[in-house]
């Protein structure tokens, strides 16, 4: 039972002796039946959203997150004998490259409990056995491997308490002021780095070439998730929540060698944020001429610096660094979590050391 590693044995009991799928919950408002996600459950779910957090989420954005993930929906609810929903706790999976393995990551999101029905963080509360459902039930080397997250100060604190959290390394934006000039053209039409030539240009959508660029990009890392032209299309090209600009780059002979993603404004500051990053680092210069188009585009949306988060443990934080890049904490303190559900394969300190991630890989943008 690889998935409830660390959790506690009375609360693991009462799971395993239970008949899956459905486990049942006394609550203040009657009983309580915990089950995986099952179409239909959405109206009820971002009515429970928006009660605890105070939010309102459309259909729409539910929808592109969960119900259009390529990798499908881990979701398990408690919910009320009428349907209403009335407890969460979920991940948005996603394929990752681990050594030469490709397996399941979950980005533990949206994981709540109707007000009425908490009971603090006993250990048999409605949330800890809606997560150890989740848990037992996922949490396995051929479903979901690896639990993960970026929460807040917040969250964090109630995620260590009660999910399970391994706390990793704090997370750092690697940031650079640029001078702003609205003057300038969108992108320059060429760019010179390490004495080669360079063509960047906008584009819509990835393709074939793209997948190419990202069979080259994922040998150089131990731990990357997927970044193929099915996923990222979903994520960035039919996000309904933010409108991106994709930048490629490509040698004079039309060769493509570099993929950035970028989006105006994160965390409310006046800043151009790089969501994603790919670069065929046997191109020479490609990653800084690929720097330059990203700092071009800064200045002429008036934008006052260009930020990318990334492991400061990989080589990609080096090139930044080398580029006049300076470590910066973000505005909210994010740090980054991760609990392994089968340590004998991957574990946490691999994870802290070898995951090549970006904001493109947590729901932060």
């Amino acid at each position: 039972m690889s998935g409830i590693r660390g959790f506690d044995r009375q609360a693991i009991d009462y799971v395993v002796q239970t008949t899956e799928p459905v486990l049942d919950y006394e609550s203040s408002l009657g009983p309580v039946k915990i089950a995986p996600y099952a179409p239909g459950d959405e109206v009820s779910l971002l009515e429970c959203f928006r009660e605890v957090f105070k939010v309102e989420r459309s259909i729409e954005s539910w929808n592109w997150e969960y119900r259009d993930n390529p990798h499908g929906i881990h979701a398990w609810l408690g919910k009320l004998a009428d349907g209403t929903v009335v407890s969460q706790f979920c991940a948005l999976p996603v394929n990752v490259k681990v050594g030469d393995e490709d397996l399941v990551f979950g980005q533990v999101v949206d994981s709540m409990v109707l007000p009425k029905c908490r009971e603090g963080l006993k250990k048999r509360g409605l949330f800890a056995l809606t997560l150890l459902a989740h848990a037992f039930s996922l949490g396995h080397h051929d479903r979901e491997i690896v639990q993960f997250g970026l929460p807040n100060p917040i969250a964090y604190r109630i995620g260590v308490q009660t999910c399970y959290y391994v706390p990793m390394t704090k997370v750092y934006t690697h940031s650079k002021r640029v001078e702003p000039d609205t003057s300038l053209s969108p992108l320059p039409e060429r760019l010179i780095a390490v004495r080669n030539e360079f063509r960047p240009t906008f584009f819509e959508r990835f393709g074939d070439e793209h997948d190419a660029l990202w069979e080259k990009v994922k040998k150089r890392h131990g731990v990357i998730a997927h970044r193929d032209q099915t996923y990222m299309n979903w994520r960035y090209g039919t996000n309904p929540n933010w409108d991106y600009r994709q930048i490629e780059m490509r040698t004079p002979a039309g060769e493509l060698c570099g993929v950035a993603v970028t989006r105006d404004r994160w965390l409310g500051d006046p800043d151009l944020i790089i969501a994603d990053w790919m670069v065929d680092s046997d191109v020479a210069g490609a990653d800084a001429a690929l720097i330059l188009a990203c700092e071009h585009v800064t200045k002429q949306t008036g934008h006052e610096k260009t930020r990318i988060l990334l492991n400061h443990m990989v080589p990609e934080s080096r090139i930044f660094e080398d580029k006049g890049y300076d470590l910066e904490n973000t505005k909210e303190h994010f740090r980054m979590v991760t609990h392994s559900y089968d340590p004998k394969f991957v574990t946490e300190d691999q994870l802290n050391r070898y995951w090549y991630y970006t904001l493109g890989d947590f729901d932060v943008v």
